[in-house]
């Protein structure tokens, strides 16, 4: 039989104090390591998960025009829509690309006579804050843009025949599904929300989302006689053309500008990676869906040269099949 000072020989040691404080020191170290690569992982996914959207969304578009003579839809407003006696006829209208896709946010509707336009679901990129549409069309693939109140005739951005209207035809030139250049051909693209959703039966008043207008690339900086495309990536002086929201419904990402002078361009570049201040800084990245149907994402650098005055284009992306006339220096 053993004594009782064998016992105690016997008897399993813990940790001491020093040893405790090294295994938290490890940890800790290995936790500083691991977020930040966790951190970008998460990201990453999130910018896979907006490219995933976009490319459903530029699909449901190509079967819009394979359905339409090769014709993207429409972003129209005022027009009186004969198949359901409202106004407006744009691309998110629930008639329009709400046929080709489920529709998960109907709350986007601003009076009793207009065509309801939807959100959620694909249409939301994860990291828009408070998204309830997150994506806009080129205003260049639109297959009308205005029209004729007598003749309800509609035209194509940049063909509208009025005197008033000329000026347009030197912005760009509109495009369908048989375009030339269709890999570089912008179709689709993230941009800012500051359209605020009308509350639905049952929804909260916190429960705000915020809605991409329906079009962007129409305005351009007026450059050595030349409009220039490069303005649109945020490159020039053309502030974003949204109507600045009212008091109380202004967007988380628009939190930091007073006007909108103080968001350069149609890209929100800040959401990848995503940003939590300067929003409107012109750096980051953005996917983009184009007309051949592929969804890639672009930096501001690889999309004009801003060591030249004016900034030019490097063609990479195109608005319209105008843009390289809109490019050229004054002759």
């Amino acid at each position: 039989m053993e004594s009782n000072g064998n016992i105690r020989s016997h008897a399993r040691r813990g940790f001491t104090l020093i040893e405790l404080l090294v295994v938290i020191a490890i940890i800790a170290l290995l936790i500083g390591i691991l977020l930040p690569a966790l951190g970008k992982a998460r990201d990453s996914a999130r910018t896979i998960k907006c490219s995933v959207n976009q490319r459903q969304i530029i699909t449901a578009l190509m079967a819009y025009a394979n359905d339409y003579k090769q014709q993207f839809p429409p972003v129209i407003r005022g027009y009186p829509d004969r198949e359901t006696n409202k106004v407006n006829s744009y691309w998110s209208d629930i008639g329009r690309i709400g046929r080709y896709l489920p529709v998960s946010d109907r709350s986007n509707i601003a009076s009793g006579n207009e065509n309801n336009t939807v959100g959620g679901g694909v249409l939301v990129c994860p990291n828009h804050e408070a998204g309830g549409r997150s994506y806009s069309m080129n205003i260049w693939a639109a297959s009308a843009r205005t029209y004729n109140a007598t003749t309800l005739r509609s035209f194509k951005p940049g063909a509208d025949p009025n005197p008033g209207k000329a000026f347009e035809a030197s912005l760009g030139r509109a495009f369908d599904l048989s375009v030339d250049l269709a890999s570089r051909m912008l179709l689709l693209t993230e941009s800012w929300a500051s359209w605020q959703g009308d509350l639905e039966s049952g929804q909260s008043a916190s429960s705000k989302t915020f809605f991409a207008q329906a079009d962007i690339g129409f305005d351009a900086e007026f450059k050595s006689s030349r409009y220039r495309t490069a303005s649109r990536f945020g490159a020039g002086n053309v502030p974003s053309p949204f109507a600045w929201p009212a008091p109380g419904r202004v967007p988380p990402e628009l939190s930091e500008a007073k006007s909108t002078t103080d968001i350069k361009g149609y890209i929100p570049w800040y959401r990848h990676p995503k940003r939590f201040k300067q929003f409107a800084a012109i750096k980051g990245s953005a996917p983009m869906g184009f007309a051949d149907g592929h969804v890639a994402s672009w930096q501001p650098d690889q999309l004009f040269d801003a060591s030249q005055n004016p900034p030019k284009s490097t063609f990479q992306v195109l608005w319209s099949p105008l843009d390289f006339k809109m490019e050229e220096p004054k002759q």
